[in-house]
């Protein structure tokens, strides 16, 4: 939806789904097609050479490697937009990969991006890929938490002009968070929530970072203080300085330094970096209701919160960062 008011205004945008369309939700009123105008079809695809909307068909890959084309010429001229659930951005990886090779501005909006997909189960859940796409040189991965930070990923894409982007969304709706700020997401990682003396750090992306909030509110019931850290994007993270990097996470402080606990539905792997345990995905998912796949595998406030006080009581008068990270 932060997309769609943006291509109606701005002309350079060349916008295009893999037989998605109401699936992403990208569309807007009075959108026209890019066809033959010599091509009329029943099913309401029409329009002509100045259409600034394509339908690629379920083709990934050709859709990546067109707006790569795209965006090669004349760059600035045309910034293409790309959109298919997540999972299918793996047909695309060559293409997106070249595109970040060849330093194009191109966006790709990459919806139903967890297990609160649903019940097409594990083909269509991302458990592994977001690590591909973090380890990707020249690419922003980044994955908002709501609505505000998706719009500052999309100014962080249309500011990146040769850097590819790919926009990580939930299919499910999710809330606005207090604290969220647009202003903040090119900045890779901020502190969403700040306590005195926390005796943890809770890190969160896109679709989890609300469970991470909601942890933490359990946490201080239980006399454990916690902060939250939103993590948009790891690689706009180590862009900056020392002296940020260690403020956002804090894992130095007192006199045996602070735990860091990351919470995404995903591969821990590349959190090692920043955390000491994590709740994340070590199997591929299931097909449940979304609600029920997030129980089934753990994402539950208060299941968290007491596997967390068991973890800090276990640790305590262990030295952070431990340089062993625990799968929770």
């Amino acid at each position: 939806m932060v997309l769609n008011p943006i291509a109606k205004e701005m002309n350079i945008l060349m916008v295009g789904t893999a037989d998605l369309t109401p699936s992403v939700n990208m569309s807007w009123e009075g959108k026209l097609d890019f066809q033959s105008p010599d091509i009329k079809t029943t099913c309401g695809i029409n329009g002509d050479y100045t259409g600034r909307y394509i339908h690629y068909g379920i083709r990934e890959h050709a859709m990546a490697a067109i707006s790569n084309g795209l965006a090669a010429y004349n760059p600035g001229t045309i910034v293409p937009v790309t959109s298919s659930f997540f999972m299918f951005y793996l047909y695309a990886a060559s293409a997106v990969r070249m595109g970040a090779l060849q330093k194009l501005q191109t966006i790709h909006i990459a919806t139903h991006d967890s297990i609160g997909t649903g019940e097409d189960g594990p083909t269509h859940q991302p458990i592994e890929l977001a690590a591909l796409f973090r380890a990707m040189p020249n690419m922003y991965y980044l994955r908002p938490c709501d609505s505000e930070e998706t719009a500052g990923s999309m100014i962080v894409a249309l500011e990146s002009k040769t850097t590819p982007c790919i926009i990580s969304l939930s299919r499910q709706a999710l809330p606005q968070l207090a604290g969220s700020t647009r202003d903040k997401v090119a900045l890779g990682a901020y502190v969403l929530q700040e306590v005195n003396d926390a005796d943890v750090t809770l890190l969160g992306t896109g679709s989890e970072l609300n469970f991470a909030v909601d942890t933490a509110a359990l946490l201080l019931e239980l006399g454990i203080k916690a902060r939250v850290v939103s993590f948009p994007c790891q690689r706009l993270f180590e862009a900056q300085s020392q002296e940020y990097k260690r403020s956002v996470l804090r894992r130095l402080e007192g006199d045996n330094g602070r735990p860091s606990i990351v919470v995404e539905a995903y591969s821990s792997n590349g959190w090692e970096r920043y955390a000491d345990a994590g709740f994340c995905m070590h199997s591929f998912g299931h097909s449940l209701p979304g609600k029920e796949a997030y129980r089934h595998f753990g994402f539950v406030p208060k299941v968290m919160a007491s596997k967390l006080k068991k973890y800090l009581e276990r640790n305590k008068g262990v030295r952070f960062p431990s340089g062993e990270f625990k799968e929770l």
